[in-house]
């Protein structure tokens, strides 16, 4: 389900800005859900890498991801084609921000995914390697809490009657055309939900990496969380890839 064509005229009313701010993105006319305090706005976020080796798989894209994005589209519509303007909107905004790409390329590059891939380095993924990745959330579209960005547990993305149908309705099938890739869930809450879908068997016959730490700076514990699990990463990659 790509909902572009209903925002599109939206998206060639906002003013061509070198940064735009929540005022200009957070409106009505790109809400694509509400429920009390959660709001959802749609976000160029469609495109799906079906030849991708890897799926890099986060919570929700946040307000950076979503200005860079919307921000891209902007400055480019009408001189890209569709499909090449949103994939490369995506590319723009994937885990953009605050070093913490650069965390995420040191950590798959520690566990061999790059030699598994045959290249120099997984920051090659955001450049010219671009079309082995495919950068995807359980939430496709950025979520919002009281404005703020959600973080994935509260309210729990089980427990949210708008986001639980979100993942079943947006993700689950686009992970369904993605076949074959491995899945490396940032964080704790993104190997909690796969965990439960796993359980409830909606999805199968996937290599995950569970407990993968979130490449955020501001997770303490995420160089300890990866040392601990450093050998079981590299096994599960071997595994799949062999």
């Amino acid at each position: 389900m790509f909902f572009f064509k209903n925002y599109e005229q939206s998206i060639l009313e906002l003013p061509v800005k070198e940064t735009y701010t929540k005022e200009d993105l957070m409106t009505d006319s790109f809400l694509y859900a509400k429920d009390n305090k959660a709001e959802v706005f749609w976000a160029p976020f469609e495109d799906i890498n079906r030849e991708a080796k890897v799926i890099i798989l986060g919570i929700t894209p946040g307000w950076t991801q979503m200005e860079l994005a919307y921000n891209y589209v902007r400055k480019n519509i009408g001189s890209e084609e569709r499909d090449i303007l949103m994939r490369h909107a995506k590319r723009q905004a994937s885990f953009g921000g605050k070093g913490i790409r650069k965390n995420l390329v040191d950590m798959l590059d520690g566990i061999e995914l790059n030699k598994h891939l045959n290249i120099r380095s997984c920051s090659e993924l955001y450049g010219e390697m671009n079309h082995l990745l495919h950068s995807s959330s359980l939430l496709r579209y950025p979520v919002f809490i009281n404005k703020k960005n959600y973080s994935g547990s509260n309210p729990s993305m089980l427990k949210h009657p708008l986001l639980f149908q979100m993942i079943h309705e947006l993700f689950v099938p686009e992970l369904k055309e993605v076949k074959g890739a491995v899945i490396i869930p940032a964080g704790k809450a993104v190997s909690d939900v796969l965990r439960f879908l796993v359980d409830e068997g909606t999805i199968r016959n996937q290599s995950i990496l569970f407990d993968f730490p979130h490449p955020s700076g501001a997770n303490g514990h995420r160089k300890k969380q990866y040392e601990e699990k450093k050998e079981w990463f590299k096994e599960q990659l071997k595994a799949h890839f062999h």
